[in-house]
């Protein structure tokens, strides 16, 4: 379940697992849902830790709305650092 601005609550084989949100400056909301819940699922189907995979998928949502447009590129850099960053 996303929680826009305060992240993401995820309940995976009866575990909670849970991202606070990052803190950013939105341009653009649009494509964020979706690369959210694309990256979740990625994440989930090749096996990832499952809080792993929810702060992965917070932070790729929190970098495309960084962004103007639905598909700005993101490195995975990017991703490691927003996470580092907020721990």
């Amino acid at each position: 379940m996303t929680r826009g601005s305060n992240g993401a609550l995820l309940c995976y084989n009866q575990k909670f697992y849970e991202n606070p949100g990052y803190k950013f400056t939105i341009a653009d909301t649009v494509g964020s849902g979706d690369s959210f819940l694309a990256t979740l699922i990625d994440r989930l189907l090749n096996k990832k830790n499952p809080q792993k995979a929810i702060d992965n998928a917070c932070a790729v949502g929190a970098l495309v709305a960084q962004n103007h447009g639905a598909n700005p590129k993101i490195s995975t850099k990017q991703i490691n650092n927003l996470i580092t960053r907020s721990l």
